[in-house]
């Protein structure tokens, strides 16, 4: 027997003769095939295995067993099965099937195979038969409409089923249900005496006795079903145009009191979707469709043509399936939206936003009670081993970029944007390794929403506290400046002003024989990876006599630069920042200093740091330059090892001025291991460095550090070419929050060993300039971090962020000022939009240009963002949705067919949903209970959006399927209330 996986419904098609097998792979468009069974088949039923279907053929008296695995489904045999059968159940136990012969009074039990039939008198009529779904069932309900009588047939012995009671339930309908346990079994009735009908309730395992008193329904009820749970009862009554839904105690059976809601005139079927969340019942004179929602009984009514006869649902639960009793069409109704699923975020977790992974199949979400980014399996709907983020920050939005290489989340205490990024060659999912960089915004930035622009490569973030946008590079761009732009014999240092569009690189000249030599070569960024030189501060302009390391004050009218062969400082001045370079001073000392190296100058540009490397010692000269002559205020002993001669020392200050960093590359060591030291010592605690690192993987011929912040050092090794070549590299040195002279973890980063990487600078925005000696070449890594300025600091407060699908736009919401401020991605260019007032959440729409929607939180609106047509690839604000139901919005998120505005409200458990053409509130969905942000399904065709509840700790899921008719399919004679669905056989 082959396999089968794709999803069917099967019917009897009364008018052909034959078996209706709708293949629902495609949901929407539904495909049919039709075999032939025999004359008037009236019922349907399937096995277990959803390999076999049963047909009973009411004129011909026979049972047609169809094989459902084969490509044409042609049928195995067919038996007789008594006069007139109307009515069959399969899933019994050993796979009988029981089927109804009305004008005998008997039932017949077959096997699987519609072999070995045996006949057993029942009462008189039996019209109606119900099992336990699910497979196994041990007994039948069978309604005997002559005697207004229910028989309990016992079928737990196969071969030879017996009746084990007959009870009497006056005039009885042919609408039944057995419990998914197979106990308690419902029968509607039209009442004794009264207009109104009534539900039976019988406990089988007590032979049929009632449990209770009857419940009462409405007039003549014509269809009963149970949800798949078993916990809630409708019955659809006929003869009032209602529905009563009931809640059911699974373990008594016991109904409770039926909740009535009024449906088209004379309801004839109904139908719980699978996850029993929604009803859908059928009215067949009016051609109305009724959804219900199983919990709070909401309804909403929509027309259907014709005379509709019955109404099943598919197994993927987002449509219905109705037949028109007059034409024998099939048509397909989309099921309403509703929530379908919970997924736990962990105990005492808050989450706040979700992001959903490109494929869909699992989720970030932040949750800002404690350090961690929960993960969500989204197919199995089931939390993951979380994230940690470190005990300093607490996530407050996430994103997830589209090609899967990083994720990132927002840490506003903090103000850190979290990197996640898999093991190297990766990509991200629910396994392996995740790495957590914590990149530092600036002081105060305090940012709340994050987005990830299309092309993957930035991470933009809305910096409450600074009144920025920060476009963050996980993994910072790199580039080379090509040595005929540098213009140098031999970099060896370099300076750069703080927003790194001017660097100042050091040419040591070493191909030039004449003293005094070398000059500083100036660059000016023209792009995001072009450098054009300038003219060149040449020897005589400096006082130069073989520059090396330089420090730039922080004003930038000032230049030092340690001049090697002569052991002075030159510094340089200008009036301005636009103005020519002029030599200023030599800085100096009696006796003379020896091969100056290092430098580094205080926050204030009031201290100078020297090295000085006597004949056997390393020392650190201190100068106060805010005179001239600078004067020499004392010396920091590095080493005074005896023999150990010193040809430099590389010098960093920490941004705030309290420690400072030596590092000597030991190039005299010999042997083939990795020689080099750091040494460091906390101003104004003594004269004496101490060592911080040595001999370690990551030293290896240090020639120059740099402070990244207080606690980063950043280190550049020359490596070796030869002998016993070792790679250049690198190192990032983080330290001891409590002892910045311990060191806490270290990770490396491969430079070019042919280039000999020799010095660096660091612009304010984190980009880093290593000078290459043998290269003549500067490697330029790239800033993390560029700041955009948005508005005012203390006087904004951005928010949240979107790009626009093309990429061409960051929008950011201002709350303070009541704008949106649009940032240009390709210059930074900001313009800034008047919105509602408090403007918190922004979408893009994801069908691309500028189209997106902002939440107003203070004037309860939606403000449309799109196009100006006066002024082409400019955004503007198009329209301006208000309505009673948008109150407070706070975030909003659009579907993946860009149909569907999501918007959450404040202290909200209901999501609101708008259709994007109009603004128009479509639907509310009850969805929890304190809905703060939303996530949509990236493919369309899946209509579901992910919530994070954050008083609920949990992440919601919604079906949005929203709820119409759609095209019918060829006219078939099908009757649906015979139908059912079939389980897909493996």
């Amino acid at each position: 027997m082959s396999d089968r996986n794709e999803p069917l419904l099967v019917a009897p098609d009364w008018g052909a003769d034959a078996l209706a097998v709708v293949d629902l792979t495609a949901p929407e468009r539904p495909e049919v095939r039709l075999p032939l069974v025999g004359s008037n088949p009236r019922a349907v039923a399937v096995s277990t295995d959803g390999t076999r279907a049963y047909v009973v053929n009411h004129d011909n008296g026979k049972l047609s067993v169809v094989d459902l695995t084969a490509p044409e489904h042609p049928v195995l045999r067919t038996v007789p099965a008594g006069n007139s059968p109307c009515a069959v159940v399969a899933g019994l136990v050993d796979d009988q099937v029981c089927v109804a012969a009305w004008a005998d009074s008997e039932v017949v039990v077959f096997d699987k195979e519609g072999q070995r039939g045996a006949p057993l008198p029942v009462g008189g009529g039996p019209c109606a038969l119900a099992a336990a779904p699910g497979g196994g069932a041990r007994r039948v309900c069978v309604i005997n409409e002559k005697d207004a009588t229910v028989s309990v047939v016992d079928v737990s012995q196969a071969g030879a089923p017996s009746v084990s009671a007959t009870v009497r339930v006056p005039r009885v309908t042919r609408a039944v249900a057995v419990a998914p346990e197979g106990r308690f079994a419902y029968v509607a009735s039209r009442g004794e005496g009264t207009t109104d009908g009534q539900v039976t309730v019988l406990d089988l395992d007590a032979d049929g006795a009632a449990v209770g008193d009857p419940v009462p329904v409405g007039a003549e009820p014509r269809a009963l079903a149970l949800s798949p749970a078993g916990d809630r009862l409708c019955v659809a009554n006929y003869g009032s145009a209602s529905v009563s839904v009931a809640t059911v105690d699974v373990d008594n059976g016991r109904v409770g009191t039926p909740g009535t809601v009024p449906a088209g005139a004379h309801p004839v079927a109904v139908a719980f979707a699978p996850d029993g969340g929604v009803i859908h019942v059928v009215g067949q004179t009016s051609g109305i469709l009724t959804a219900i929602r199983a919990d709070t009984l909401d309804h909403t009514a929509v027309p259907l043509d014709g005379v509709p006869a019955g109404v099943v649902f598919g197994p993927d639960g987002h449509h219905s399936y109705v037949t028109d009793q007059a034409t024998g069409q099939l048509t397909v109704v989309r099921a309403a939206p509703r929530k379908t699923a919970g997924i736990p975020a962990g105990a005492g977790s808050k989450p706040v936003n979700a992001a959903v992974s490109p494929d869909g199949t699992w989720a970030y979400a932040a949750d800002s009670a404690s350090d961690k980014v929960a993960v969500l399996d989204l197919n199995g709907l089931a939390p993951l081993a979380p994230v940690p983020l470190g005990a300093a920050h607490k996530p407050w939005d996430v994103a997830i970029a589209p090609d899967r290489g990083f994720a990132c989340a927002t840490s506003p205490e903090s103000s850190h944007l979290l990197v996640l990024t898999p093991a190297q060659g990766n990509e991200l999912g629910t396994g392996g390794d995740i790495t957590v960089t914590p990149v530092p915004l600036a002081s105060g930035a305090r940012p709340y929403g994050v987005a990830v622009t299309p092309d993957s490569r930035h991470a933009v973030t809305a910096d409450s506290g600074t009144a920025t946008v920060s476009l963050v590079d996980p993994k910072g761009g790199t580039h080379t400046i090509d040595a005929d732009v540098v213009g140098c014999q031999g970099p060896t240092g370099a300076a750069v002003s703080k927003d790194g569009r001017t660097l100042y690189v050091a040419d040591f000249a070493p191909e030039q024989q004449e003293r005094p030599r070398g000059k500083i070569a100036v660059l000016q960024r023209t792009g995001p990876e072009t450098w054009e030189g300038q003219d060149p501060i040449g020897t005589g302009t400096g006082h130069l006599s073989g520059p090396h390391e330089m420090a730039l004050s922080p004003d930038e009218r000032r230049l030092y630069v340690a001049n090697f062969d002569s052991g002075t400082v030159s510094v340089l001045s200008r009036e301005s920042v636009e103005a020519d370079w002029g030599f200023e001073m030599a800085v100096n000392k009696s006796p003379a200093m020896a091969h100056v190296y290092g430098l580094a100058l205080s926050a204030d540009g009031k201290t100078l740091y020297v090295s000085n490397a006597p004949a056997n010692e390393g020392t650190v000269e201190v100068f106060d330059v805010s005179t001239n002559p600078a004067t020499h205020q004392g010396k920091i002993r590095v080493t005074g090892d005896v023999g150990k001669p010193h040809l430099g020392l590389g010098l960093a200050l920490s941004p705030d001025g309290r420690y400072l960093y030596a590092v000597d590359a030991e190039d005299w060591k010999p042997g083939s291991g990795a020689p080099g030291t750091v040494y460091g010592i906390q101003l104004g605690g003594g004269d004496q460095m101490q060592i911080v690192a040595t001999a370690q993987a990551y030293i290896d011929r240090p020639s120059a550090l740099v402070c990244r912040d207080d606690r980063t050092l950043y280190l550049v090794n020359k490596g070796k070419t030869s002998p016993d070549p070792r790679e250049a590299c690198l190192a990032v040195i983080t330290l001891k929050d409590d002892s910045r002279l311990e060191v806490e973890s270290t990770k490396t980063r491969p430079l070019d060993n042919n280039d000999l990487p020799y010095s660096t600078a660091i612009s304010d925005d984190g980009t880093l300039f290593v000078a290459n000696f043998t290269g003549k070449t500067v490697t330029v890594l790239g800033s993390k971090v560029t700041p955009v300025l948005v508005g005012q600091p203390g006087a904004s407060q951005p928010w949240d962020v979107a790009v626009t699908d093309d990429g061409a736009y960051a929008y950011v919401t201002d709350r303070t000022v009541d704008s949106l401020r649009c940032v240009r991605l390709s210059d930074h260019q900001v313009t800034s939009l008047d919105v509602g007032r408090d403007p918190m959440g922004v979408a893009s729409d994801p069908g691309g240009g500028l189209r997106a929607y902002v939440a107003n939180h203070g004037d309860d609106s939606i403000s449309v963002i799109g196009p100006d047509d006066a002024s082409p690839g400019t955004p503007k604000v198009v329209d301006t949705w208000q309505h009673p139901r948008i109150a407070k919005p706070e975030s909003v998120s659009v579907s993946a067919d860009g149909a569907w505005l999501f918007v959450t409200t404040e202290n909200s458990g209901e999501l609101l949903m708008l259709d994007t053409r109009t603004g128009t509130p479509r639907f509310t969905v009850p969805a929890g209970e304190r809905l703060t942000g939303s996530a949509p399904h990236p493919q369309s065709a899946k209509h579901l959006v992910y919530l994070a509840d954050e008083a609920g700790a949990a992440v919601s899921v919604v079906d949005t399927t929203t709820l119409a008719p759609l095209d019918t399919t060829t006219p078939l004679g099908l009757d649906v209330r015979q139908a059912v669905g079939v389980p897909t056989a493996n």
